[in-house]
């Protein structure tokens, strides 16, 4: 990602450039399709394309993904003799989607050139994320299919290369469309002093010699500026619908009944309503409960219409009673569902408008970033230092560009942490740790008196809330809740399954090694106590040179003695770590805490480092604490002493989390609640100490339960479908189990299915298939399903639980099928899912975890084939958890391990029915299951309710299936 060093202002010399390899890893796969388009200027003076021919067979994966096959590959030159024309391009600045791919392949050939003038990558992904900074994916095909220039991403070298070309102009020409932001985008580049950044230079050619280069290529961009900007920039439509209301909104059950019932009325406003009893019955329960102040669990299977089922009584709850009510949903992904689906259809269904019901959404604060931290962290840093490479400055110019998108965006458009791209975290060290040091601290937020609060989406965000009759946020929020105002009493938790899992996250204590090296940095730099100097120097009439003299010279010698420390933990974790039989160089490893009372000289040295890094920043914490009570925002005045506080109070309330972290962890203090206290190690990313809680039920219902009026917790899987078997596990980890008697009614309602899983699915279990880890394991298995998936013709989706064995199964599929049906595989394209539904006939293969997402209702499924029951985490805070469930509770095999990976069962089988009409066969292969005892597997037969379970052999699960299928048709 260098810069350019010409000194007039045009583009110089440069080319698009795309290859496609036979895999991934430089060090051993090999180019098998190169394309460029090669200018000067504006001139395009050279297009070229060619295939190479590897030194072996290219899989079929990578034959699906670039429609080139062996054959081809035959015919076509070595490398060695089309390279030459790639060196041509030396001296160029050479474009490239995730250059550090090309780079990879393409860099060592560059250095054999006796005389090289070298040649500079340009990223067009770095590019793209500063002018559309609200993009979480920034693969290229997302940007091709959302401007409308294809249907997807070709994958190859030169016509990948023509539609980055054709990306990056019209990304161009819409930024010029918005002045504002084209303006925005000069002044950042001009205060980053990137004048020479090459994409600088293209974004400030006239709109004539873009159209200019558009022509070369045959391409006309103002066929697609709309569309792009209708994709990337979706408009909030203003509601101009007039409303007028179908029901009487007075709350109380007759009126509930009323609203579902009335199948008439309603299906004049949603084509092909039905009323549901089961729906019905839900809301009468949330409302019960709100009525009456009590708790209550709801299972509501898949189609009973869950969402509107508790958003009508919680609609006419908050009107009657003027009291708020918050849904806490699973993830933000799930918040935004129910705000663009399912809000706009309560409005529609109630007649009641936005304004006269007021539904926010809300993220919790930690969510949010800070543009006065933002500042102040400048301020810290040399900005305009003098490297070439736009690496060093990238996050901060990024978050330039996020701040400026959330300030000119709608709430429910802004940038949050969940947002941000995953491959920038990935390519840039430093990007990841901006990213924790903007977030906002509540402990921190100087609210009215920021210089930023009218922009600041934490801010905005908490002003809407305030006035909402409802909220809609997820599950972390409710363990986070801001305290400019109290968290609504009456809550609906949905995606209650989650429930444990977001606990577990929230009330985690946790400590990085880069959380110790960002400190030791702060103490280095002075950048954490370099705000408080400012503070005492402006708010202290007496000693001030004397106390800052102190304060710096403890924040050096701690910074010293940090530094000591953290020069020999990586090493030792390490060291401890690698000694593990099942030790992985790829994922996190696990072992438990070491304990004051460990012999070993190696855990025990790792141990005293701890403890002395805890009293290090203790007696630190201790030399601040006066300061953090001396001064309350209030006392700030202007932006100088505001930007101070807040700097300082963030920097303290790091520490502080660290210090009690680690207290916890070296059982330095007692802890209330039982904690399972490990160390983990990454070859990446360091060591990392954690102290989960164990009984999330206790903490849930001391601070959730307790605190609130009413919670209605609902899942489509909270146990088997009476209740029975499966969810006296939920009831404790949900906290619903200590609630007190009068508090919460007795059982859980368990609403019946609303499909006739009897009638419409065949679900099947085979354990006479090799064991997973058994080498021909996916040949043995593909064998037997070929001639089936033949007989049905397709309508398959196949789920691996593992990378390796989807990866075989992917190749297998792909030599079967290929020509004969339709081949989709996960990951193949961004629409795979779409394009599996519309060819009617298709296989479409995924992982373990693609089958809880996707919905394929219809004809287009018809079998699911899933290579083992799912298993439950090995981590130590889940081993513990289920020997206290044991001790305190009751059966943990049943009730916890058996009901969690049934629970898991019932979410991939839930793929098949999306609809009343919809059937289907399954057949869930374990060769483990032929070790359990007849009680047990009478246990998860009875779990797995309705769905009835045949055990039988895989041979005769084929045949039975294909038979069950056949009658469908």
């Amino acid at each position: 990602m260098d810069t350019m060093n010409t000194e007039n202002n045009t583009l110089g010399k440069w080319a698009l450039l795309d290859i496609e390899t036979t895999g991934a890893d430089c060090s051993v796969d090999e180019i098998i399709d190169v394309g460029f388009l090669q200018f000067e200027g504006t001139k395009l003076v050279h297009k070229y394309e060619s295939l190479c021919r590897p030194s072996f067979e290219i899989s079929k994966f990578i034959q699906k993904l670039t429609g080139i096959d062996n054959k081809m590959l035959k015919r076509a030159p070595l490398l060695d003799d089309v390279i030459g024309e790639v060196l041509e391009l030396d001296g160029h600045d050479i474009l490239a989607h995730n250059a550090d791919f090309e780079a990879g392949f393409l860099d060592h050939h560059f250095e054999t050139l006796d005389f090289r003038e070298g040649h500079r990558w340009q990223d067009s992904l770095y590019f793209l994320s500063l002018l559309f900074p609200h993009m979480s994916s920034l693969k290229l095909e997302n940007f091709i299919v959302g401007f409308g220039l294809a249907e997807k991403e070709l994958h190859r070298g030169f016509q990948d290369s023509v539609d980055l070309l054709k990306v990056v102009i019209v990304a161009s020409l819409m930024t010029k469309k918005d002045a504002g932001k084209y303006n925005f985008m000069m002044s950042l580049m001009h205060k980053y002093s990137l004048q020479d950044y090459w994409f600088f230079r293209f974004l400030c050619l006239y709109e004539e010699e873009l159209f200019d280069i558009s022509e070369q290529i045959d391409f006309d961009p103002a066929a697609h500026i709309e569309m792009a900007l209708e994709w990337a920039y979706p408009k909030t439509l203003e509601d101009k619908q007039v409303y007028e209301q179908n029901f009487d909104m007075t709350f109380n059950g007759q009126n509930v009944k009323n609203i579902f019932s009335d199948e008439e009325k309603v299906s004049t406003l949603f084509n092909g309503y039905r009323y549901r009893k089961s729906q019905e019955d839900l809301a009468l329960k949330v409302g019960q409960s709100f009525k009456n102040h009590i708790h209550a669990m709801v299972q509501a299977p898949t189609g009973t219409g869950k969402t509107l089922g508790y958003l009508v009584p919680s609609a006419l709850f908050a009107l009657s009673e003027q009291k708020q009510v918050l849904v806490a949903t699973g993830t933000k992904t799930l918040q935004a569902q129910a705000m663009n689906k399912d809000v706009p259809a309560l409005h529609k269904l109630l007649g009641v408008s936005p304004k006269d019901l007021k539904i926010r959404q809300l993220v919790g604060s930690s969510n949010h970033f800070c543009e006065l931290l933002f500042t102040q962290r400048q301020s810290e840093e040399d900005l305009f230092s003098q490297s070439n490479d736009l690496k060093d400055k990238f996050s901060d110019i990024y978050f330039e560009s996020l701040f400026y998108h959330n300030s000119n965006s709608a709430l429910e458009h802004m940038i949050s942490k969940d947002d941000l791209p995953f491959v920038l975290r990935m390519k840039l060290e430093n990007f990841s740790q901006a990213q924790k040091d903007l977030a906002v601290d509540y402990r921190a937020c100087s609210s009215k008196q920021c210089p930023f609060y009218a922009n600041c989406t934490y801010i905005r965000g908490l002003r809407d809330a305030k006035e909402a009759d409802i909220i809609i946020g997820n599950h972390a929020l409710m363990f986070s809740w801001t305290k400019s105002f109290p968290r609504p009493a009456y809550v609906v938790v949905d995606e209650a399954h989650k429930i444990e899992g977001e606990a577990t996250k929230a009330f985690s204590a946790e400590v990085a090694q880069s959380d110790l090296e960002s400190l030791h940095k702060q103490f280095q730099n002075l950048q954490g106590l370099g705000s408080l100097f400012y503070l005492i120097n402006t708010m202290i009439d007496e000693n001030q040179e004397e106390e800052i003299s102190s304060l710096r010279m403890l924040s050096i010698d701690t910074a010293s003695m940090l530094r000591d420390h953290l020069f020999e933990l990586p090493e030792k974790f390490e060291m401890i770590f690698k000694k593990m039989p099942r030790y992985t160089d790829k994922f996190w490893n696990e072992l438990p805490m070491i304990m004051p009372t460990e012999k070993e000289a190696l855990r025990l040295s790792v141990f005293h480092h701890l403890e002395s890094i805890f009293y290090l920043l203790k007696s630190v914490h201790e030399r601040l604490y006066p300061y953090t009570i001396r001064w309350q925002v209030s006392d700030m005045q202007g932006q100088g002493e505001i930007t101070a506080w807040t700097r300082f109070e963030a920097f303290v309330g790091q520490l502080e989390d660290v210090m009690n972290a680690l207290s916890v962890l070296l059982k330095i203090e007692s802890s209330s609640q039982p904690h399972s206290l490990s160390m983990k190690y990454h070859e990446q990313q360091g060591f990392l100490l954690s102290a989960g809680p164990i009984n999330t039920g206790r903490i849930l219902h001391d601070q959730l339960l307790q605190t609130s009026s009413s919670v209605v917790y609902t899942s489509a899987t909270l146990g088997n479908e009476h209740g029975d078997q499966g969810s006296r596990g939920m009831e404790w980890s949900t906290g619903y189990l200590y609630s007190e008697p009068e508090r919460r009614f007795r059982t859980g309602l368990y609403l019946p299915s609303v499909y006739d899983y009897k009638n419409r699915t065949k679900v099947f279990l085979c354990d006479d298939t090799p064991s997973l880890y058994d080498k021909d394991f996916v040949k043995t298995i593909c064998d037997r399903l070929t001639p089936f998936i033949e007989d049905i013709d397709g309508r398959t989706l196949l789920l691996f639980s593992a990378r390796a064995r989807f990866e075989k199964a992917v190749e297998y599929m792909l030599d079967k099928f290929e020509g004969k049906l339709p081949v989709f595989v996960q990951g193949m394209g961004a629409n795979v899912v779409e394009e599996f539904k519309e060819s009617g006939n298709g296989i479409l293969i995924g992982m373990e975890s693609f089958g809880e997402g996707i919905d394929v209702p219809g004809d287009a499924l018809r079998f699911v084939f899933i290579d083992k029951i799912p298993d439950l985490s090995m981590e130590q805070v889940i081993r513990l958890r289920r020997e206290y469930y044991e001790t305190n509770i009751g059966n943990e095999f049943e009730d916890y391990y058996l009901a969690h990976r049934t629970r898991n069962l019932h979410q991939k089988l839930g793929r098949l029915l999306r609809t009343e009409t919809d059937a289907g066969a399954v057949v869930v292969i374990d060769s483990r299951v032929k070790k359990w005892k007849n009680s047990t597997m009478a246990k998860l037969t009875k779990q797995m309710e309705p769905y009835q379970i045949h055990r039988t052999n895989f041979k005769e699960a084929l045949e039975a299936s294909k038979d069950f299928v056949n009658t469908l048709d």
